[in-house]
């Protein structure tokens, strides 16, 4: 290339013996550039790639020596290559280069894309036995016995943190990395880790126990959410509903029998799943209810049958209600249905925990939750003869009483919202706006049906309502039925009862809010709560 080309270029070049300058080609020529040249390779020392401050910005100069001579080509830092970028932005980029390279604690292997080996860092070399680039030019295989850069120069695909073992029980952790240009795999880095694997594992012996604590937390949270979740159909904030969500939560995770009791319709059942959801989550829940299943057909629920037990029995055998429920919980309803013989075998089964299918003779040891429930007064039963005394307190180690919700009428607006929701959810429809004297309305009512009442007539309502809007008149649908209405022992009217009447109509009035029903009342929360007790 003629010299004005070459003065021309974006290069320079800079030839110099014993520091004395025999050619200068390109950016070289000018004096300053010499000037500034001659500083960097003062500060350089041995070397080959260093900065360089140009006239016009940062530059790059890489240096040959020998002998005296001194060969240095240098060009300017391209704002446009990453690699030029960081030199120019990083005025020690060379310094952060050179620590790299000669990292005691990682080798650095480079080939090319035919697989040859093209560099190796002197602290892999020591460790390989080479001499200072005594692996350049050899193929990978022949440096490193079972070096996988090849593989990954044809595959493409990165392997990190990837094992390799150098002999004499050496076990090294290595990172493998295709180098592309343009789309093309052009090579390959290997980088190994040479601390020993004592550090390696107890790096990885961190890590798991992070990974174990991470896995506590995790369940500790999903525990929380399943108390909330488990309890959130419990809806009410009166003082009988907190004290039954507090009981609940206390007897769950215990293994004690529990019988639930209360009136019909007043939620006997949701206290149950909240039982089961927080004592054996996961665990199969099994129900049988007692009043719905003739009474012949009661002990083939519970304890199933063996193949041919009786006619018309399965040709298989099916397993019964204590089977079903192994290592989950057994709830059986309207429990004070039970037959008197059946309560016999019952009782053997939870005093000895095994049962017998039908037909057959061998008993399966079995370990289940039992919570009953009854709407009956089994001090009655008992008393009459229907029910063991024996049998009352094996299912009982724990009583909880569901209120009725004439007891309760405080929580009917925390109620009617939940019902509107639960519907519209269900139904896939809009929650409609709530008229301000519904909760009055359905405060009013004797609620004879408990919950179950309550919600089918919130529901009926809603159906016969605008979308937008649950309205008051869509309650006028029909009168409630007399028939349904629990007896009542007529008692003389005291003022407590007329106080406690005003309080919760107010209480409804004001949506459930206990501070503007007080205030409303002229009387102290406090006064208010114990009116509400």
């Amino acid at each position: 290339m003629p010299e004005e080309q070459i003065s021309s270029a974006p290069l320079g070049v800079l030839v110099r013996r014993h520091g004395a300058v025999v050619a200068a080609l390109g950016l070289a020529a000018g004096d300053a550039v010499q000037r500034a040249l001659a500083a960097a390779l003062a500060r350089a020392g041995d070397r080959t790639l260093f900065e360089l401050p140009l006239p016009q910005g940062p530059g790059i100069a890489t240096a040959l020596r020998a002998d005296g001579l001194e060969i240095v080509l240098l060009r300017p830092a391209d704002a446009g290559a990453t690699l030029l970028d960081f030199v120019a932005a990083v005025p020690f980029a060379f310094d952060i280069f050179e620590q790299i390279l000669s990292d005691p604690y990682q080798g650095i292997t480079v080939a090319d894309h035919t697989g040859t080996m093209r560099y190796v860092s002197p602290v892999h070399e020591k460790f390989l036995g080479l001499q200072p680039g005594g692996g350049a030019g050899k193929p990978v295989e022949q440096v490193i016995r079972n070096s996988r850069l090849r593989a990954v120069v044809a595959s493409g695909k990165a392997e990190i943190g990837q094992p390799l073992e150098f002999g004499n029980a050496v076990t090294r952790v290595v990172n493998r990395r295709p180098v592309r240009r343009d789309g093309q795999v052009i090579g390959a880095v290997g980088q190994v880790m040479f601390r020993d694997t004592e550090a390696v594992a107890q790096m990885a012996a961190e890590m798991q126990q992070l990974r174990t604590q991470l896995e506590f937390y995790r369940r500790e949270l999903d525990g929380l959410r399943g108390t909330r979740g488990a309890v959130a159909e419990l809806v009410g904030e009166s003082q009988a509903m907190q004290r039954l969500r507090e009981e609940v939560q206390a007897v769950a995770r215990l293994d004690v029998p529990v019988l639930v009791q209360g009136e019909s319709g007043t939620g006997k059942e949701l206290v149950v799943r909240a039982i089961h959801a927080l004592g054996r989550p996961g665990q199969a829940l099994v129900s049988l209810n007692l009043a719905a299943v003739p009474g012949s057909l009661v002990e083939s629920e519970l304890f199933g049958h063996a193949a041919g037990a009786f006619t018309g029995s399965a040709k298989q055998g099916r397993a019964g209600k204590f089977e079903m429920a192994n290592e989950g919980t057994l709830f059986l309803d309207e429990v004070g249905d039970i037959p008197m013989d059946v309560q016999i075998k019952l009782l053997r089964v939870l005093e000895e925990r095994v049962a017998e299918r039908l037909g057959s003779h061998a008993a399966k040891r079995l370990s289940f939750r039992l919570v009953s429930a009854t709407h009956r007064d089994i001090g009655a039963l008992i008393a009459s003869g229907a029910f063991r005394h024996d049998l009352f307190y094996r299912i009982s180690g724990v009583t909880l009483q569901v209120p009725p919700l004439r007891h309760r009428l405080e929580d009917i607006p925390a109620l009617l919202a939940h019902f509107v929701e639960a519907f519209c959810q269900r139904n896939r429809r809009a929650v409609p706006q709530i008229d301000a004297g519904v909760a009055r309305h359905l405060a009013d009512q004797p609620w004879p049906g408990n919950l179950r009442q309550l919600r089918h007539r919130i529901e009926e309502a809603l159906v016969f309502s605008p979308p937008e809007r649950l309205t008051l008149e869509a309650f006028g649908r029909g009168a409630v039925p007399q028939a349904e209405a629990a007896p009542r022992r007529e008692e003389p009217a005291r003022l407590k009862d007329h106080e406690r009447t005003a309080a919760l109509k107010t209480l409804a009035d004001c949506g459930g809010n206990k501070k503007r029903a007080a205030e409303r009342l002229g009387i102290s929360r406090s006064y208010l709560y114990k009116l509400l007790a």
